[in-house]
């Protein structure tokens, strides 16, 4: 009997090791995907993992207005959706398309042509409104 539980004693030792090491690799790959993640101006953003084409990881970005859901694909929707905030337009620059709020100092400059609606003027909606809008990869 003796000899049974010393030669079943390795194998158990072996069981609970293998099981420790699933439970590191999954506490590692868990850890990886968190790290996966960045902070850019307040605004959480996917970091591309070791191996992917940065081309791939960080394409199309798209502004989203999170109450609804809708994607912005015109700065007609835009505007709507920032006047319901209390965004006005404000007819300084003929270049640009800007919006003011009157209970603050932010003023929110756009190229007049939407196809030069970068990710860095969506990110400047989103830092003003917060919790109103987030930027997505298409």
């Amino acid at each position: 009997m003796s000899s049974i539980t010393i030669t079943s004693w390795p194998n158990q030792l072996n069981n609970n090791y293998d099981k420790r090491e699933d439970s590191d690799r999954t506490e590692k790959k868990r850890l990886m995907e968190e790290l996966s993640y960045v902070w850019c101006l307040g605004v959480q953003k996917r970091r591309c993992p070791a191996g992917e084409n940065a081309g791939d990881c960080h394409g199309k970005k798209v502004l989203v207005h999170l109450p609804t859901n809708e994607v912005i694909k015109s700065y007609s929707v835009l505007e709507r959706k920032l006047s319901c905030l209390g965004w006005e337009r404000y007819y300084e620059d003929p270049e640009l398309l800007q919006f003011h709020k009157r209970s603050t100092v932010h003023l929110i400059s756009l190229p007049k042509d939407f196809n030069k609606f970068k990710s860095m003027h969506m990110y400047d909606i989103v830092v003003k409104n917060r919790n109103e809008f987030e930027v997505r990869d298409m």
